[in-house]
């Protein structure tokens, strides 16, 4: 979310008597008029006799409510497809000009509250100061009386997609939190022997990136489900009720985990694969056969690399702020390191970005060759260069020499404190 701190709705029925109920209750947050596409329509003719009312708060200027509203819309149209339930669901926007909002509620497949309905709209208005709405998105779920169900929506749906519905039933959501409990006992069961001990939750939550102090409690708390004290849990002991961990639950966690458990394997996979190659069929295996050579033209890797003492590989993106200040800085040490000897380094960009116009003019500001943008899987996180150094955040800078041993992967480090000496601490 935009803000940090994560609003917990504590709505009690008497607040919501005193607004009234069904029609009534809606149209006090959201007013009597809504916006149907461009024309405006009473609110009673959205909302009355639906089994569910949604009131998403959003902005056209929040990247996370771009991310998430497309997830949204699909979600919704799948339900109106499908039947069943029905769902009414209103835009409040928190735009600050009508021109945002026309331009984020165009795409839209539900109604809104206008934008000149100025005591519903935006953070103060009165739908977000009922539910204490402070960061978005955010999407709070009613039936149709106008009792809350689910205040943390946007999870809810990033998660189950247009089975999100079915999470507001309480014995779906039991069965659905007890698979996914079972599910998270197979990804943590990483052993396969029925048990999951301390070394294995140590190890899932390092897999997910979870901080020490994090760990240690989430050890802690898991280990307080050991009924039997045999210091690990068995399958009924870890299932015994839901959990989460910083907002995420199970389903999350046992994806999470999964995922990783899977990129690891790619990892030493890869590690294999380069054990018994050196020079060029080792760089060629790493960066492919043809690289890009200024201005703009095709070069094999062995032109380019041949006879360098090192070799750099330089991952990194246009989109990534830390790079686009780090890369100048190379660039400058770059050139002063080539000024002097031009066989002492080469350099290889492999770009990380999502688009090739993006690529372009990255590299333009680079005086080194680059992996083909074409070149799949030489590019990107999970290209053959970006496994092989196990590459989870750019920019990220290795340094190898001439035969294919890796001398740095922390080369952003030391170029950031040596500067064009850099060469000189490896």
């Amino acid at each position: 979310q935009v803000v940090e701190s994560t609003h917990q709705l504590q709505i009690t029925q008497r607040e919501i008597n005193m607004s009234g109920k069904g029609t009534k209750f809606f149209e006090s947050l959201l007013g009597p008029k809504l916006l149907e596409g461009d024309k405006e329509v009473d609110i009673k003719s959205v909302v009355d006799g639906k089994d569910y009312v949604a009131i998403y708060h959003s902005a056209h200027w929040c990247p996370p409510c771009r991310r998430f509203t497309p997830a949204f819309i699909k979600a919704y149209e799948e339900i109106q497809k499908k039947g069943g339930k029905s769902l009414a669901t209103v835009f409040v926007t928190c735009d600050k000009s009508e021109g945002q909002f026309k331009e984020y509620f165009k795409d839209m497949p539900w109604h809104a509250v206008p934008f000149s309905a100025g005591e519903y709209k935006g953070f103060g208005g009165k739908s977000a100061k009922h539910l204490k709405v402070n960061g978005i998105p955010s999407l709070s779920i009613f039936d149709g009386e106008g009792k809350l169900i689910e205040s943390q929506g946007v999870g809810v749906v990033s998660e189950n997609g247009a089975d999100f519905l079915k999470m507001l039933d309480p014995e779906e959501k039991k069965k659905a939190e007890s698979a996914a409990m079972e599910s998270l006992f197979a990804a943590m069961d990483l052993n396969g022997d029925g048990y999951i001990e301390k070394s294995e939750i140590e190890k899932c939550f390092g897999l997910i990136g979870a901080p020490p102090h994090i760990t240690q409690q989430e050890v802690q708390t898991l280990l307080t489900r050991d009924t039997d004290g045999d210091g690990k849990l068995n399958k009924k002991e870890f299932c015994v009720a839901t959990y989460s961990v910083a907002g995420r639950s199970p389903k999350w966690l046992a994806e999470a985990v999964g995922e990783r458990l899977k990129e690891a394997k790619k990892k030493e996979e890869a590690k294999k694969e380069f054990a018994s190659l050196k020079g060029m069929d080792f760089f060629k295996a790493l960066l492919g056969d043809k690289l890009l050579g200024k201005p703009d033209k095709e070069l094999s890797t062995e032109t380019a690399l041949d006879g360098k003492e090192y070799v750099g590989v330089y991952l990194s993106a246009h989109w990534c702020p830390p790079c686009k200040r780090f890369t100048p800085k190379l660039a400058e040490a770059f050139a002063m390191i080539e000024s002097k000897d031009a066989k002492k380094l080469a350099m290889v960009f492999v770009t990380c970005d999502r688009d090739e116009g993006s690529f372009k003019g990255y590299w333009g500001s680079m005086p080194w060759n680059a992996v083909p943008f074409s070149a799949k899987d030489y590019t990107g996180f999970n290209s053959k260069a970006g496994m092989f150094l196990g590459v989870e955040g750019i920019p990220t800078l290795a340094i190898f020499d001439k035969n294919g041993k890796l001398l740095t992967d922390s080369g952003v480090e030391k170029v950031s404190a040596k500067g064009a000496d850099f060469l000189s601490a490896l």
